[in-house]
């Protein structure tokens, strides 16, 4: 596999571990700790991390 291709698998990896970790949270009773304001901020964040994976998950797709 080629260092580039390497690299792609490799964030991808990383980021849907992320967004996995992140996911558990805003399901879990934690989430009621925090403010809305923050809650609103990590929604909108878990749904760009998901647009993102989606993204490296075509472009590896592509390869």
């Amino acid at each position: 596999m080629s260092d580039f291709k390497t690299r792609l698998v490799d964030e991808q990896a990383q980021l849907e571990e992320k967004l996995n970790k992140l996911d558990d949270f805003l399901m879990s009773e934690k989430v009621n700790g925090i403010d809305d304001a923050q809650k609103a901020l990590l929604q909108v964040q878990a749904t760009a991390m998901n647009t993102y994976n989606q993204c490296l998950k075509e472009r590896l797709a592509r390869l």
